[in-house]
């Protein structure tokens, strides 16, 4: 990735010195902090966490009070019942690991709630980025956050020029 940084930038820095290039950035930080529905979704997405949390918390506080009587009844059951009583508290255990990995783990529901949510946020800012570039005559706008390139004209795309290059320098080809 940074290696990829690196040869955009280089890129980026060859043309200007061959020729007049309109480069600009933007702060994708401050556009994320001071968009209203890039607010609106993280004050969503707070919510639905701190639903899933009281879901969540319910789930652990079942499990201790399971546990509390299982000890206090312990000696007085059957082993038969004892055991019963240990794969309940096994199960529940299990279901809330389960829980937690499906709505907070990396693939959650959480997580896929975010993605959904900022999709259409996203695409709008792209959009405008898109038109401030072109409107505006940029060659190139970067991110200044991240260094990527967010913006270019069609026109400075050398993936193709690369592609043949090394179709060439390999004696294979490519499609």
């Amino acid at each position: 990735m940074k290696i990829m940084k690196f040869f955009i930038l280089s890129l980026v820095l060859f043309s200007c010195i061959l020729a007049e290039i309109k480069i600009g950035y933007v702060d994708s930080n401050e556009i994320m902090s001071n968009f209203e529905e890039v607010r609106q979704v993280q004050v969503d997405l707070e919510k639905e966490q701190r639903r899933l949390e009281g879901d969540f918390n319910n789930l652990v506080s079942r499990l201790d009070s399971l546990k509390q009587d299982y000890e206090r009844q312990r000696l007085l059951m059957s082993e038969t019942r004892r055991n019963e009583k240990e794969n309940e508290i096994t199960n529940m255990e299990q279901s809330i690991q389960k829980f937690q990995l499906d709505k907070f783990g990396p693939e959650g529901e959480i997580y896929r709630k975010q993605n959904q949510l900022l999709k259409p946020v996203l695409g709008k800012i792209d959009a405008a980025i898109q038109q401030v570039g072109s409107d505006r005559g940029y060659d190139y706008i970067l991110d200044a956050m991240s260094g990527a390139l967010l913006y270019a004209l069609d026109s400075h795309n050398l993936t193709e020029a690369v592609m043949d290059e090394l179709s060439k320098a390999t004696g294979s080809v490519t499609e």
